[in-house]
Order: C-alpha cells, then structure tokens, then sequence
C-alpha cells in the first residue's frame, strides 16, 4: 500500500515537474498593453508557439495605447534588436491609430504583408474590423484575425498546417463581417449622393 503511494506522489511529482518546465522553457510571444482582451492573447501564444515549435520561426504582436512620440516603424525596430531571425512583428499603436508588419528579410515572400494591411474589406484582416465601433472588443477581433492570417501564410509557405489556427470556419464569420461593413460603406455613400442630386 505505502509503496502503491510512494508510486502515485512520484508520477504527480513528475508531471508537476513537466508542466512547469514546460511552461518556463514557453516563449512570450505576445506583449499585450491591456488592449487585446486575456482570451485573444491565450490563442496568439498558442498558435504563435506552434508556429516556432515546428518551423522555428517567431510571430510576434505588440500592443501599445500609446508611443510616446515614436514611430510605429521604430518601435518595431527597436523591438527587433534582440531577436534572432527569422521572426514576423504585428504591431498596433491604438491612440496614433497605426498598424504594422515588421519581419526579418528571410520571411519577405513568406506571407501578403500588403493584403493583411489593406483598408479594403474584401481584402485586409485588420483594417476593416478596427471601424467597428465596440474599441477594444474589435481590437482584439481585429488583430487575432490578423495575426492569424500573418501565421497561417508562414506556416502554409513552410508546408506545414497549424493545429491551432483559427481555420476556415472563422475566416468565413471575419469575411462575412467585412463584406458588410463594405456593404454598410455602398448604402451610406449612395444614400448621400442621392440626397445631393434631389437637392439639385
């Protein structure tokens, strides 16, 4: 009995053990100002994780309220001193309103930087999702749709399928969302210019 136990406490103490080495030896990959919600930054370590456990490429995001006077670009750089490429940067600047994609040289044609970054709803990842209204509920819509976009493309360029991402099902919702604010944008400007013209 004494040594069934002795077993047991020693397998609990073993896992203990891993678990905790396991998350000390975790990289950080998102460094989050309070303005992404705690469940968007749990999934972007998660896939971000995945990302370099099997390509040994880092993805990171950095959210800021604000940057004191620098610019989102050297922000980024200055962020990129201490890493070792190759690595991806997804940026916000919430009070200068900016977005932005740094990467190492080698990951140039790994992913669209300019499709992800475009104001166009039929197009961008971000831009179109960060109109909406509700600020910090759409921020972190926002950019988990981005960075997950930004990953899925690296991982896709490597030939490798991410477990963790956030998959078709909720690419279409995002989709769907941006083509009607689109939608929203044509009613909005025709209902204009059809006042105009009766005014005339």
């Amino acid at each position: 009995m004494l040594n069934n136990n002795f077993k047991l406490h020693k397998k609990i103490y073993l896992l203990v053990c891993l678990s905790l080495a396991v998350s000390l030896n975790a990289k950080k990959f998102a460094y989050n100002d309070q303005v992404i919600i705690n469940k968007t930054e749990i999934k972007i370590e998660e896939m971000a994780n995945e990302l370099y456990r099997k390509t040994g490429i880092s993805a990171y995001l950095l959210t800021k309220k604000n940057l004191n006077g620098k610019s989102i670009i050297q922000y980024e750089k200055d962020f990129a001193k201490k890493l070792k490429p190759p690595y991806a940067i997804l940026s916000i600047a919430l009070d200068e309103k900016k977005v932005d994609i740094y990467n190492s040289i080698d990951l140039d044609n790994a992913f669209d930087k300019k499709t992800i970054l475009s104001p166009y709803p039929w197009k961008g990842s971000i831009i179109p999702l960060l109109t909406i209204k509700k600020k910090y509920v759409s921020v972190s819509a926002a950019m988990l749709n981005g960075y997950a976009d930004m990953v899925e493309q690296i991982a896709k360029s490597k030939n490798i399928k991410l477990k963790s991402g956030i998959g078709s099902i909720n690419r279409n919702i995002y989709f769907s969302l941006q083509l009607s604010i689109f939608l929203f944008l044509i009613v909005v400007f025709g209902w204009y210019f059809i006042r105009k013209l009766k005014k005339r």
